[in-house]
């Protein structure tokens, strides 16, 4: 074996290797790749955190509504699925968004405009209308609600655009005419005299509450995206040694 291949190269040569054209042309690209998997370990690890926040959030106590939101009708992410209360009246503006199911009984779902002591509306989804039941009235009684919060539903682009299938609020703000609080209110209890449920059933929230398990999924994504970062360092030493030595 020669001696001179198999000893270490020095600093020099490894500097002098390194700014070369096609090194150089590697090393942005590395520098690229670094900070895309960084940027993407960050985004991982900041959701991560909100559906921390969210799962804290659920847990806590019920809270006025409006202590939530803010001045132009929005809310943080960080209270999805915390439970609130509403004090107010229903109005008259409703809709029927059909093709749900509950344990197998299929239905509507009815969503009713309700607004609050301080004038701010909101949508309220009241519950699931089994097929061939009626609408039961709200009654135009002040009321206390409690019920889950939630952002607005996503499906696929346009899906409100000839009716109102999905509970979104700037839609159902459209149809009905009228400013709405972001997002929506999942109804689960309500004073009890103040009308009658008829053949709604209350359903369960659609989001994460209370004992939401540690979102190892996207933790390990954060974790995933910074580990790859540290491998393409190694990767570009090392070859970057092996050219060295050559």
């Amino acid at each position: 074996m020669n001696p001179a291949t198999s000893s270490r190269p020095s600093a020099q040569e490894i500097v002098r290797t390194a700014i070369t054209p096609r090194w150089l042309v590697a090393l942005a690209a590395l520098i690229a790749f670094i900070v895309a998997c960084i940027f993407l370990g960050q985004w991982q690890w900041d959701r991560t955190q909100d559906i921390l926040a969210a799962e804290r959030s659920a847990a806590a106590e019920p809270i006025a509504l409006e202590e939530l939101i803010n001045d132009d009708g929005t809310w943080s992410n960080a209270n999805i699925g915390r439970t609130v209360t509403l004090d107010g009246a229903f109005a008259a503006q409703e809709l029927k968004l059909p093709n749900r199911e509950f344990q197998g009984q299929s239905g509507s779902w009815i969503v009713t405009r309700f607004e609050l002591d301080s004038g701010n509306s909101l949508a309220v989804m009241r519950g699931l209308l089994p097929d061939g039941s009626e609408i039961p009235p709200t009654g135009a009684t002040a009321i206390q609600l409690e019920g889950v919060l939630h952002p607005n539903e996503a499906f696929y682009e346009g899906a409100n655009q000839n009716s109102i299938v999905t509970v979104d609020s700037a839609a159902i703000a459209a149809e009905w005419g009228t400013d709405l609080i972001d997002g929506y209110v999942m109804l689960q209890d309500q004073d009890p005299e103040a009308s009658d449920r008829g053949n709604l059933v209350i359903v369960p929230p659609t989001v994460q509450v209370g004992d939401a398990p540690f979102p190892l999924q996207n933790f390990f994504y954060a974790i995933q995206w910074w580990i790859f970062a540290a491998f393409a360092i190694f990767v570009y030493a090392r070859w970057l040694y092996l050219d060295a030595k050559k």
